[in-house]
């Protein structure tokens, strides 16, 4: 059974983010971004290796996540792209704002 989407912060620098990240779990996603960075944090290194399905809506809250964080002070890169956010990501042209 898939699991809700779950943001775990690790340390400082690292955040993982698994589960469930389509269309139906965007807007709640999207609310839950503000946990990914503090004001000014720097650099944070999110793990996405754990969603479970990805589609565009995916790609939209981690592009707004992004957007959130360099507001803030904070630049989020990216890690562990699942294949298929990855390959959607560079058809958008988006891959290069994804870090």
């Amino acid at each position: 059974m898939p699991m809700d989407l779950r943001i775990e912060r690790i340390d400082a620098q690292h955040v993982r983010v698994a589960g469930r990240l389509g269309f139906s779990e965007a807007a709640a996603a999207l609310a839950r971004g503000g946990e990914l960075h503090a004001e000014g944090a720097g650099e944070i290194n999110v793990d996405v290796g754990g969603l479970e399905r990805v589609d565009s809506a995916t790609l939209a809250v981690l592009l707004a996540w992004s957007a959130r964080a360099r507001a803030a002070g904070t630049v989020l890169h990216f890690s562990h792209m699942p294949a298929q956010l990855d390959a959607l990501a560079q058809v958008c042209g988006t891959g290069p704002m994804l870090g």
